[in-house]
Formats: structure tokens, C-alpha cells, sequence
């Protein structure tokens, strides 16, 4: 136990060190960051490259100055790092102002062809002549009674996703599948890196609950399993299994959970579900199908975090932790679309009482990282076709029910 309250303090005081070079060039003044920038751009590929930064906020500052020399630092910028698909965008919308048309929709369709959001998208449409994302429905009844899907953006979730996502979730099924929008207000974040934080090592002192020095701690300190739920009680456990660390290692670890308070905020999926059952409501009928879609970071009871939560009333999936940003990868949007097809093709599964699959490599499979999930194929195996197909009869749809497209 205590190597691993070790580890954890290492891993968690880590994590608060990260921006700090972010935060200090943020502070420089222009001559200052244009030295500083110069200074990262005379460093070798790889050493400029972790520094590089600090370039795109000296080009922030110049644009706002209408500088000429923006061009110049965006350029050396973008050769460092050319996948930062934002700086991409700055520059197709810089050349387009200074009238270099055919270069702006280059860079513009770059960025069409692998940015992740919305923001990035809409603004290389209106550079690449374009038309805009197209708006969505309000809520309303459905006709009929046959199978269909209906897709929700909850909080903040991108459009262009959510339209390509709805296309190949119909193609799958075979049943019609709609995107409607409801107006709502949405609870507080549930949990923030504080929270996480205490939360790893809460699972982390339960699992552990048979070591001899947690036994000891919780005897000496009067605290069971159950009383861990408080956070003044589990601090008094941690604290004291911490103790051989020293009194610094503990004010540090202090300071940094005082410093997670707000940050990487999650939100509590039941509640999230709760806001959908309530807004669709007067608009259910039978054999329809009511998920709603985030890029809010969500968990649930003592999961970390979900993918997706749901029941037979309805669901909810977060694509937050399948996204190149989140993850520290190049923007993919074909990557992003199998990852939140395949989510949601397991959450609508539950929607419709279909079973839980038992083949690793079915888009439907339970994943416990990112890794299992982008370990399965991105089809639906024989089984679960089968039983979607099952459910569809009812109403002779899903008649062209097929394995989603691999990627």
C-alpha cells in the first residue's frame, strides 16, 4: 500500500506541472515572447517542438497588433508542428484576408479533412465556400411504431460528428435514426480532478482494504469501508497512510488537490439521464430509442469514468475521451466516428434489452480503456445482429440490418 499511495502522489503532483510553461509565456510581454519565441525556434526539431507553444502565443499577440511579422512566426510555428490544425486555420484565414485565395482553401480543406470540432469547421466552410452545419430539429413525436433511433446533443457536442455518426448508425441498424434537440437546463458538474483524484484512491484504499496497514488505520482511526464515502474521513485514512512520505509530501499533495478544485470537470451520468427522460417525455412512444450524445466528460458512482450509461428508458455517451485532444494524438476524424459509432451502437444495445456481448472484437464488447475499445473491429458480431434483428421484427424493420463499415 504505501508504494502505491507513492505512485499515486507522484502521478497527481505531476499532472499540476504541465502548464506551467503555458502560464509563464502567458505572462511575457511582447518583446519579451518574441525573445523567448526566437529562443525555441534556434533549438533543434525535437527540443522546439515541446516548447513550440510559446511561438503560437507570440502569433496570437502579433495578430491582434495587426503585425506583419505574424506571418513569418505562424509559418516557423506550423513547420514544428504542423498537425496543430487551429494554427492551420489561423493561417487559411490569413491568407484569405490578404486575398490569397487558392492557398486559403488549401489550408481550409486540411482542416475539413481532419478537425474534430465544430469551431475548426465551421470556420473552414466559410473559408472553402462552404455552407454552414445544418441546424437541427426541436423535439417532437414521432409517427408510427416502427424501430428508430433518436440522437440527443446534450451540453456541448459537435454537429458535423453527430451527422456523420446518424448516418452510419442507420446504415447499421437499418431503421431510420433522427437527431432532435431539447431545451433544458443542465445541472452543475458532479465532479472535478479533486474529485478524480480522491476518488482513485478511494477505489484504491477499498481494494486494498485487507492490507494490514489499512486494516490498522481504519481501526486506529474508527473509520469502516462505508464511512470512506465522506471526504473528510477518507482525507484522515490518506493522511495517515501517508505519513512515512513526511509533513512536505503531504502539504504538497495539499496544495494540489486545492489546485484541481474546477478542473477536467465531469458530470454525473444519472443526472445527465435524468434531464433526458424528463425533456423527452411528452414525446415517447413505443420501440423508440432516446440517446443522448456529449462531449462532456461523464462518470458514474465510483467509475473513473464512462463511455456510456444506459437502461431500457434511454441513454447517454460521452465522446470526450475518444477525441485526438484529449488523448494527445493526431486529429483523426475517421478514427472518431468508429470510436462513437461503436459506443453508441453498445449503448442502444442496452436501450433495446439486447444482451451484453461476449466476443472482445464486436463493436457492442464492454471496454475498460480506450485501448479494448479501439482493439474491436468496429462491426457488430453475428450474434448481436441477430439480436437487434430479433427486436426489429416486431415491427418487420432491420430487415437490412449489416456490420458496420471497418475503419
Amino acid at each position: 500500500m504505501k508504494n502505491l499511495i507513492y505512485i499515486l502522489l507522484t502521478i497527481t503532483i505531476g499532472l499540476g506541472s504541465t502548464c506551467v510553461f503555458s502560464q509563464e509565456a502567458a505572462r511575457l510581454d511582447l518583446k519579451e515572447l518574441r525573445k523567448k519565441a526566437d529562443s525555441v525556434l534556434n533549438q533543434s526539431n525535437v527540443s522546439a517542438r515541446s516548447e513550440i507553444d510559446v511561438v503560437f502565443r507570440l502569433v496570437d499577440r502579433l495578430l491582434e497588433e495587426d503585425s506583419a511579422d505574424a506571418e513569418h512566426y505562424l509559418i516557423k510555428g506550423l513547420e514544428h508542428f504542423p498537425w496543430n490544425l487551429k494554427y492551420q486555420m489561423v493561417y487559411a484565414e490569413l491568407l484569405a484576408k490578404r486575398g490569397k485565395t487558392a492557398q486559403a482553401r488549401d489550408k481550409a480543406d486540411l482542416v475539413l479533412q481532419y478537425a474534430e470540432t465544430d469551431d475548426l469547421i465551421e470556420r473552414a466552410r466559410k473559408v472553402a465556400g462552404e455552407e454552414a452545419l445544418p441546424k437541427f430539429d426541436k423535439i417532437k413525436s414521432l409517427p408510427g411504431s416502427h424501430h428508430c433511433v433518436v440522437l440527443v446533443p446534450m451540453m456541448e457536442a459537435d454537429k458535423w460528428l453527430i451527422v456523420r455518426v446518424k448516418e452510419q448508425l442507420s446504415e447499421v441498424l437499418g431503421i431510420p435514426v433522427y437527431i432532435q434537440t431539447i431545451e433544458t437546463d443542465y445541472p452543475p458538474f458532479g465532479r472535478d480532478l479533486r474529485g478524480a483524484i480522491l476518488n482513485q484512491v478511494r477505489r484504491k484504499i477499498k481494494e486494498d482494504i485487507n492490507d494490514p496497514q489499512v486494516t490498522n488505520v481504519l481501526k486506529d482511526l474508527d473509520i469502516t469501508k462505508e464511512d470512506l464515502a465522506e471526504e473528510a474521513k477518507l482525507l484522515r485514512v490518506l493522511k495517515t497512510l501517508m505519513g512515512d512520505a513526511g509533513p512536505e509530501r503531504i502539504v504538497e499533495f495539499e496544495s494540489y488537490l486545492e489546485q484541481s478544485r474546477g478542473k477536467d470537470p465531469q458530470w454525473d451520468a444519472n443526472q445527465l439521464q435524468e434531464v433526458l427522460f424528463r425533456a423527452v417525455k411528452p414525446y415517447r412512444r413505443k420501440n423508440v430509442a432516446y440517446l443522448g450524445m456529449t462531449f462532456a466528460d461523464i462518470y458514474a458512482k465510483d467509475f473513473n469514468f464512462l463511455f456510456g450509461w444506459a437502461d431500457r428508458q434511454g441513454g447517454v455517451m460521452s465522446y470526450r475521451r475518444f477525441t485526438a485532444d484529449f488523448n494527445d494524438e493526431i486529429p483523426n476524424q475517421d478514427r472518431l466516428i468508429k470510436r462513437t459509432l461503436m459506443q453508441c451502437l453498445s449503448s442502444t444495445g442496452h436501450i433495446y434489452g439486447i444482451k451484453r456481448c461476449t466476443n472482445p472484437t464486436c463493436a457492442r464488447a464492454y471496454p475498460n480503456s480506450l485501448p479494448e475499445h479501439d482493439a474491436k473491429k468496429g462491426t457488430l458480431c453475428a450474434q448481436c445482429r441477430s439480436g437487434f434483428k430479433r427486436v426489429f421484427a416486431q415491427t418487420h424493420a432491420g430487415d437490412s440490418l449489416k456490420a458496420a463499415t471497418e475503419k
